[in-house]
């Protein structure tokens, strides 16, 4: 346990990247739907009509503006740290107990940034123009538990499927995320042409818990296979 918490604060080394860097995506997709309001205000859009109210709770940014920056973290996490963490003298499997940790924590973070800003977005009724980020349809549309649920879930979904891929870089260098990727478009594409005709009656089915628990079992999955990577990789 005490291998696996050195890699986890090995991880938070640049702290910047850790803490900062997501505080600044978050604050611009903030701003840029600030903009986005203020000029549809200026074209004579009424922000208490019912149109405004359901263009902007369809506003996804907030959801999509992280998992991009969390798949680099991820994959950046292995690739820069495991050969310090196997100079450390931890065991391959310590390691990847340590960098699991880093990345739940990391989501866990994300949730908490998330509350903080989707409560000064209620707090200011939309940023005081009535733009909303947090407070959305993706996002459960003002409930807090599936707020935190969702960013929770994706953050670590990202991070973990980074943390794959940066396993098979340090194993086999470009090649292994190359493979890995072809792999995964032919899964989902087979997948896809399986599934086809029950692909309505599955959407319908959708709620946020199961979405949620599959962005959760797939993390999972990945970080399994960041340690199967990482096994045999050699440290150079």
């Amino acid at each position: 346990m005490n291998d696996a918490l050195k890699v986890t604060r090995l991880h938070y080394i640049k702290r910047e990247i850790s803490f900062v860097v997501p505080i600044i995506i978050m604050a611009l997709v903030v701003i840029v739907s600030i903009l986005v309001a203020l000029v549809m205000q200026r074209v004579g859009l009424n922000p208490d009509s019912t149109e405004w109210k359901e263009g902007f709770q369809n506003n996804g940014g907030a959801f999509w503006s992280f998992p991009g920056f969390f798949v680099y973290l991820g994959v950046q996490a292995i690739a820069s740290t495991f050969p310090f963490g196997m100079a450390l003298g931890t065991t391959r499997k310590a390691y990847a107990a340590g960098t699991a940790l880093f990345f739940l924590l990391q989501a866990a973070y994300i949730a908490a940034l998330g509350l903080v800003l989707f409560a000064l977005e209620r707090l200011t009724d939309g940023w005081f123009v009535s733009a909303y980020v947090f407070n959305v349809n993706m996002l459960g549309s003002g409930n807090v538990p599936i707020l935190l649920w969702m960013i929770f879930t994706v953050a670590f979904f990202s991070l973990s499927i980074g943390g794959v891929f940066g396993a098979l870089f340090v194993k086999a260098g470009t090649k292994g995320p190359m493979i890995l990727a072809i792999a995964l478009i032919l899964a989902v594409a087979v997948l896809l042409v399986i599934l086809a005709p029950q692909l309505g009656a599955i959407f319908r089915s959708l709620t946020f818990v199961r979405v949620g628990a599959g962005f959760l079992a797939i993390g999972v999955a990945a970080a399994v296979g960041q340690y199967l990577g990482l096994r045999s990789a050699s440290v150079r």
